[in-house]
């Protein structure tokens, strides 16, 4: 997806819209308005959000040269150990991998592992209506799962900054 970003700012290559390939235009949409320019002739400006359907097909656009993706994310729920294969309450940490991506070295990572992992990015707490989220520190991750609040370490995928 780099490389079809990089391809969308080169104002040399772009075209217009409606004879862009269908993943150029997934990708242009995907951006957002804010991060497009939009060619009218002679000159590039801004893309405003009021540009209808129908026009859009034949209007030139390109990426702006700033914009850099946003990192892709994936979460991990810190869990006490509940099961029999170790004694009740003495592990807190990640439980299951959830996929098969490289970001936790095996299933059962303990929490005092994970910061030191590569891509750590924080840990969280979610709050009540678990759209908001709330970073919180190492040494007070303990705290809020013992007091029934769900904790989450957060990692960027692939090899992003």
């Amino acid at each position: 997806m780099k490389e079809l970003i990089d391809r969308l700012k080169n104002k040399n290559y772009v075209r217009a819209f409606g004879l862009m390939k269908p993943e150029e235009q997934d990708v242009l949409e995907s951006v957002g308005w804010m991060n497009r320019l939009v060619y009218i002739p002679k000159k590039w400006y801004p893309d405003g959000d009021k540009i209808k359907e129908r026009e859009r097909t034949h209007l030139t656009f390109c990426i702006k040269p700033g914009y850099q993706p946003e990192p892709e994310f994936v979460d991990y729920l810190i869990e006490i150990c509940e099961d029999a294969n170790c004694e009740p309450g003495t592990f807190l940490g990640v439980k299951e991998k959830l996929d098969n991506s490289p970001i936790l070295p095996h299933d059962h990572t303990y929490l005092y592992c994970l910061p030191s992992l590569p891509n750590f990015v924080h840990f969280f707490a979610a709050t009540k209506n678990c759209n908001d989220k709330q970073i919180i520190l190492s040494e007070h991750v303990a705290g809020y799962i013992y007091s029934g609040k769900k904790v989450y370490a957060r990692f960027r995928t692939g090899g992003g900054h």
